[in-house]
């Protein structure tokens, strides 16, 4: 019947979106790992071997990349779950799933294309770059902070604001 039919994909809902947090909780595990071992690369106690610190910094940008691209098929996946649970919501005359989520939906609405699940795998790709031009290639984080501060303290005496 459609009702048994309907309990079988809420569960199958249930599961998909349990397997994504899992496989988050891996990839996240995995990056502050490799963000240790980075740090240990690059200590004066490691290894420092430009090399070796390139291709792990590579490895865990790669593994980033793995990560958004699951992300991205959990969510065609439950998009399409959820379109197979709305269709039979509608032959059984009720609505609970899609009520739910309308209901939340305009607290949610600004929040619709970024989520820190969605974010994760590109800030650890970001952090990823910054320490490798620090490690690597030399990049003077604190000079390039100072004139960045140098240049909005400039540009606000130019606006007139007081500093």
């Amino acid at each position: 019947t459609n009702l048994e039919i309907y309990k079988l994909l809420v569960e199958d809902v249930r599961d998909a979106r349990k397997a994504r947090r899992e496989l988050s909780n891996v990839f996240t595990t995995l990056n502050l790992a490799g963000i240790g071992a980075l740090g240990f690369l690059s200590s004066a106690n490691g290894l420092p071997n430009p090399v070796l610190f390139t291709l792990c910094a590579l490895a865990l940008t790669f593994t980033c990349a793995i990560w958004r691209t699951s992300n991205s098929y959990y969510t065609v996946l439950l998009a399409a779950k959820y379109k197979n649970i709305y269709a039979i919501e509608d032959d059984l005359g009720v609505h609970p799933i899609r009520d739910e989520w309308q209901s939340i939906t305009g607290k949610r609405r600004t929040m619709k294309w970024w989520s820190l699940e969605r974010a994760m795998p590109v800030l650890f790709i970001i952090g990823y770059a910054m320490f490798f031009a620090v490690h690597v290639g030399g990049w003077d984080v604190a000079g390039s902070l100072n004139a960045l501060v140098d240049g909005a303290a400039g540009a606000l005496r130019s606006a007139g604001v007081p500093i």
